[in-house]
């Protein structure tokens, strides 16, 4: 059974397993060089579009095995509410973490770390709770707000490629 020690050593293999995929092999090479310049990658004969539905179900699968996590073997129970907001704070972590593997594995373990705090000042009763929960969602805006100028986005980060004739 998966408890949450597993899986939270699982979570740094698989950031150098990532690392290493991205910064080594052929496949991160092609994948990061469709995310910078893809009418290039296009010029040369990599399927563009293959590249980019390949990443769009692997992240999807990822996303669905954090998820499973966080229900399962954090909860152990499911409530329709369980991950409300944590999608943000991923995406925030991916851009304060410079669209690098190691980077967003810091700012995630900065994110945890403040939804630790929110856990401990909970159980005291001098802070309203409401207060409380706010903390990871605060410290997101203002690590994005201090830091997204940055940060370096891929040029063709969510614009549509269209193959030229």
């Amino acid at each position: 059974m998966l408890n949450t020690y597993s899986a939270a050593y699982l979570a740094f293999i698989a950031v150098i397993v990532v690392w290493f995929v991205f910064y080594k092999t052929r496949f991160g090479m092609r994948l990061r060089a469709v995310g910078e310049h893809p009418e290039a990658c296009a010029t040369l004969g990599i399927n563009v579009f293959r590249i980019r539905y390949i990443c769009v179900i692997l992240s999807g699968f990822l996303a669905g095995l954090g998820g499973a996590y966080v229900t399962l073997a954090t909860v152990s129970q499911f409530r329709p509410a369980i991950i409300v907001g944590q999608g943000f704070i991923a995406i925030a972590a991916v851009i304060f973490g410079k669209f690098t593997p190691h980077g967003a594995m810091l700012a995630c373990l900065l994110f945890g770390l403040c939804t630790g705090l929110r856990t401990i000042a909970s159980q005291g009763n001098w802070i309203s709770p409401n207060l409380i929960s706010m903390i990871p969602y605060v410290v997101t805006v203002i690590t994005l707000v201090l830091f997204v100028g940055h940060a370096r986005v891929p040029a063709a980060n969510g614009k549509p490629f269209e193959r030229s004739k």
